[in-house]
């Protein structure tokens, strides 16, 4: 497996997170219209998935000038990743709250995310100055409002029925990254970019028909994420939300994310448009292998999601992740 960096650059705002999974699941339904980007049939790398994924899509990340990239903020207790030494237990209680506000550690060379006690933190901020927006933050939430409306009436019915939804808003200017490993036998970087490009020209996520998720592709590279962390790594950083074996682990670090998920394209109109809930570890948990050797061997951690849909047996998630090899000892 072969990882590429791919710079993408916000035309709207989004409806939906730009998560790993969510990714993988769109691109999955570009090959099912367009079966030239793969080079067997969508039917044939998903029945090869659970051993054999030919896409590992990360989460997006903002990008910095130079090739710099500004990633999470791993999700361990912070007496792990800041240096307190020298501190008094007031200090270190009474900066605590702006220590929590620096969720963004700067890539910014080969081996700087090695030590996360060494690294760079950047609040939103800071992380806007770096890149040089005009906004004080890359993005923001924001909620708009709509209202139910009957469509056999016209009319929003009695008592009008109002409700908000939240959307993430870009600053201008703002270019996100994504690390994407494909096997060149099943998907080449080619084919990659144009899948991703039909996705931003149609839309991403929720709400993309009414101009919701636009994004244009900006460059393509490859990159070798191992010399983003440590040579003598105890633990695996992970890029996307994931769902790690049952085995081979001896600890781990990470917030649970549950997607609740739900079918795309034409299947999202039919009687069972939502699929089973699935509880995973959000981007930037922390895997400690019980041998890191063997599972330096791939790429990629984590396993495939399957038995998800009622309507669509075939139905896959993707609960792999590619990972940063970091060192970091855990009492």
């Amino acid at each position: 497996m072969k990882t590429y960096c791919i710079t993408i650059e916000p035309r709207s705002s989004f409806g939906t997170p730009l998560k790993g999974d969510t990714l993988f699941g769109q691109f999955c339904w570009q090959a099912a219209y367009a079966p030239d980007l793969l080079t067997v049939s969508l039917d044939e790398v998903i029945r090869m998935y659970p051993e054999k994924p030919f896409a590992v899509f990360s989460s997006a990340y903002p990008s910095l000038p130079d090739g710099r990239v500004a990633l999470k903020r791993p999700d361990a207790p912070l007496d792990l990743l800041f240096d307190f030494s020298g501190k008094s237990r007031e200090e270190i209680i009474g900066g605590r709250k702006a220590f929590k506000k620096l969720k963004w550690m700067l890539y910014d060379k080969p081996g700087a995310l090695a030590d996360f006690r060494t690294c760079r933190y950047l609040d939103d901020q800071e992380l806007a100055l770096i890149a040089g927006l005009a906004a004080e933050k890359h993005s923001s939430v924001e909620e708009t409002s709509h209202n139910s409306i009957n469509r056999l009436t016209g009319t929003t019915g009695d008592g009008f029925a109002p409700f908000t939804q939240e959307n993430t808003v870009y600053a201008v200017g703002c270019r996100l990254t994504l690390f994407v490993g494909i096997d060149e036998t099943l998907l080449t970087m080619e084919a990659l970019k144009t899948g991703l490009e039909r996705i931003g020209t149609s839309g991403f996520g929720r709400d993309a028909s009414t101009g919701l998720g636009k994004f244009a592709v900006i460059e393509c590279s490859a990159v070798e994420l191992a010399t983003f962390g440590s040579l003598q790594p105890t633990a695996l950083y992970t890029l996307s939300p994931s769902v790690p074996g049952i085995t081979g682990y001896k600890d781990a670090l990470f917030t649970p994310f549950t997607r609740f998920g739900r079918h795309g394209d034409r299947l999202a109109i039919s009687g069972k448009p939502f699929k089973n809930p699935v509880i995973m570890a959000d981007e930037g948990a922390l895997y400690f292998p019980a041998d890191i050797d063997d599972a330096l061997q791939r790429p990629y951690l984590g396993t495939a999601l399957t038995g998800l849909s009622k309507i669509q047996e075939t139905a896959v998630a993707q609960g792999y992740s590619l990972y940063i090899p970091v060192r970091l000892e855990v009492a």
